[in-house]
């Protein structure tokens, strides 16, 4: 089994070549996120789209969420579809792979690029899941440049007391940045969400990588 992946930036035409190196920057990290695997696919496609494969189930679920944790750009949504396969990874050249599922994840991103209030799309995934990550989309996307910021440094491991010295803020500001970036909510959900793929995903590794690029995010 394999996952699929598709990212698209809504109203991409009317943004700057900011985001174009924004997008640059996320599909090099991602590339990174899956270097552990042995095979993977990630591409940058005309029009600000990212197109990923994963040679592991439901994988591309969990690298949805950490990229729209590190998308800083909320004028510009970044809506993701998901879905995962029962094929093996192609043989031939990803952009000419005409799977059905390539169809029916393509569809539902389609689709959820017409909502308001959701900007994740899973194929066949349970309601709960749905819900969930409505939540994930109302958070991410109503979070100010630093709470992202402290959010961030929180899930890198870093202590309040780092972060603090690294933003030159109090403990108590950090503290209230946090609060108000509904971090501990963001986590209950993760925690939900990697319960509902236990016996299918390992997400040690791949949660390791993502660290690494929450400590430099701020750099780019």
């Amino acid at each position: 089994m394999i996952s699929l992946l598709i990212m698209d930036v809504s109203g991409s035409t009317k943004a700057t070549q900011d985001l174009s190196k924004e997008i640059k920057w996320l599909e090099k990290e991602i590339s990174g996120w899956l270097s552990h695997q042995e095979k993977s696919y990630v591409n940058y496609r005309m029009g600000d789209e990212l197109f990923i494969i994963s040679s592991k189930p439901h994988y591309t679920l969990f690298i949805a969420f950490y990229a729209k944790l590190l998308w800083r750009e909320n004028s510009f949504p970044l809506k993701c579809s998901f879905h995962t396969i029962d094929e093996k990874f192609p043989e031939t050249d990803p952009e000419e792979w005409t799977d059905a599922g390539i169809k029916e994840t393509r569809i539902a991103l389609d689709n959820v690029k017409k909502s308001a209030i959701q900007d994740f799309a899973g194929v066949d995934i349970d309601c709960s899941i749905d819900v969930a990550l409505m939540y994930v989309t109302d958070i991410l996307n109503n979070l100010t440049g630093l709470q992202r910021e402290v959010l961030l440094m929180k899930m890198s491991n870093m202590t309040q007391k780092e972060i603090a010295s690294s933003l030159n803020k109090s403990h108590s500001t950090i503290s209230a940045h946090f609060q108000k970036s509904r971090g501990r909510q963001l986590e209950v959900i993760l925690n939900f969400l990697e319960s509902c793929y236990k016996d299918e995903v390992n997400l040690t590794e791949l949660q390791n990588k993502v660290i690494q690029s929450f400590r430099k995010s701020g750099d780019r």
